[in-house]
This record gives structure tokens, sequence and C-alpha cells, in this order.
């Protein structure tokens, strides 16, 4: 067997891999962020909803 071909082969098995890991990693973090998101956005609504208690109280 042509040792070109055997070189050829791997390194083209071992660019799918890379890309695969990737791609992987990527949407892993897209996860994570758009979680992160969702108690960014809950604390807001939460300190608006204190801020307008406090405006209803008179405090600001």
């Amino acid at each position: 067997m042509d040792i070109t071909l055997v070189f050829t082969v791997a390194l083209a098995a071992a660019f799918v891999v890379v890309v695969l890991v990737l791609v992987v990693i990527i949407i892993y973090q897209r996860w994570r962020i758009g979680d992160q998101n969702v108690f960014i956005e809950r604390f807001i609504r939460q300190n608006e909803e204190q801020r307008q208690k406090l405006k209803r109280a008179g405090i600001i």
C-alpha cells in the first residue's frame, strides 16, 4: 500500500475529527450562554419589580 495514501487518509480523518470537535464546542458554548441569559433576565426582572415596589411605597 502506498504510504502517501495512508498518510492522506489519516490526515483527512484527523481533520474531520477536529472539525466535529469544534462544532460540538460551539454548540455547547451557545447552550451555556443561553442558559446564563435566563438567569440574567430573571435578575433584571426582579430588580425592576423591586424598583416599582419602592416607587409605589414612595421611597424612591
